[in-house]
């Protein structure tokens, strides 16, 4: 009978040290760059995943080649406050932005000069989100006065205005352009872009929804708060699903392929979440300051996140997931990281999680049955 007790107990201490922390390591920093003079209020990636967009609290935008890590573009300079939201057109040729002073300006990329000569001054308070439609006919901002607007992406005509019932901290189209969301006090709306119907009022938070995004197939919506929650939503019905994230976000991101999202924190970290599990992946990604902003690369290679001192960090997605799934030696685990590899984010992650669950179920079958 003590030989079966030994036996237990050894697979109790093997499944233990599987199941600690102390087996995630650290991922290593890509790259620091110092972008701004003030703080990185956002970030956006061109399609080409080697180009970055950063708007700051300077004024100002710039772009930036991340294999070269130079300074390719600006300063684009036309806002007269903090430029709040930038973001990307699908071909690659303009940029949008909007500021605290009201204005969205359009941005041409290769003359480095705004369109239509001067900004689009139509909301009467800071704009505090900018998104190119996906065929990048439109633009959406979203501002404090309690609007959403869309806007003709070719002429900067006026094509409807979206009325709230607060400020509006973010907006997103949805992956085939026919929906617009955005993210208010406690709510999240979500209205048809061709005739400018309300389709959906989602009562989602306790406080103000900071930054609200599409699922890639279009199906979810995935929201975070003041509240420092994270929720996940049917987009169909707004029925609420899953369990919520807990943390306190300032910008959020998903991943291409919908497996993960990143998270922008208050605490000076970014957080990766499993959109399956619903659980934090590996440790944080720490700054120095408080970080304002994130996002990941189309190519899924890269994620960076932006400060409030006015610098730019880049990281490998590949090496933080790597780094999340520790040392554990068994089948699963090492099939997780073949697929990593092969940059199958979301089959390694499906891997990591069954290895986790396998480790628990085990950890108490042995605490139960054998004692140590």
């Amino acid at each position: 009978m003590s030989g079966l007790f030994n036996v237990g107990k050894q697979a109790y201490l093997t499944v233990k040290r599987r199941s600690m922390p102390a087996q995630i390591t650290q991922p290593a920093l890509t790259q620091t760059m110092r972008v701004h003079t003030m703080a990185v209020t956002a970030v956006a990636f061109f399609k080409d995943s080697r180009r970055i967009v950063t708007s700051s609290a300077d004024k100002t935008l710039r772009i930036w080649d991340v294999e070269k890590r130079a300074f390719v573009g600006g300063p684009f300079e036309g806002h007269s406050d903090f430029v709040l939201s930038v973001s990307v057109s699908p071909d690659e040729r303009r940029i949008a932005s909007g500021g605290g002073d009201g204005a969205i300006i359009i941005w041409d990329v290769e003359s480095k000069k705004m369109l239509f000569n001067k900004p689009r001054v139509k909301h009467t308070s800071r704009v505090s989100s900018v998104c190119f439609s996906p065929n990048g006919k439109r633009i959406a901002s979203g501002s404090w006065d309690s609007t959403v607007i869309i806007w003709d992406a070719e002429t900067g005509a006026v094509l409807s205005t979206l009325k709230c019932s607060s400020s509006v901290d973010c907006v997103a189209f949805s992956p085939d352009g026919l929906k617009l969301a955005c993210g208010t006090w406690r709510n999240i709306r979500v209205w048809s872009t061709d005739n400018a119907e309300l389709l959906l009022e989602i009562d989602a938070h306790e406080e103000f929804v900071l930054s609200v995004v599409w699922s890639p197939d279009g199906q979810q919506l995935i929201s975070a708060s003041a509240d420092k929650t994270i929720k996940f939503w049917d987009s169909s019905n707004g029925a609420q699903i899953g369990q919520p994230c807990t943390s306190y976000i300032r910008s959020l991101a998903n991943s291409s392929d919908g497996s993960f999202i990143a998270t922008a924190s208050g605490d000076k970290t970014v957080h990766l979440w499993s959109t399956k599990s619903y659980q934090q992946i590996g440790q944080a990604l720490e700054h120095t300051a408080l970080v304002f902003c994130v996002a990941i690369s189309p190519s899924g290679e890269l994620l960076a996140s932006g400060d409030k001192y006015g610098s730019l960090q880049l990281w490998s997605i590949e090496n933080t997931l790597c780094a999340a799934l520790g040392t554990d030696s068994s089948y699963l685990a090492h099939r997780s990281k073949v697929k990593l590899d092969q940059k199958l984010y979301a089959e390694a992650l499906s891997d990591a999680e069954k290895v986790r669950t396998i480790s628990v179920v085990v950890l108490t079958f042995v605490i139960m049955f054998v004692g140590c």
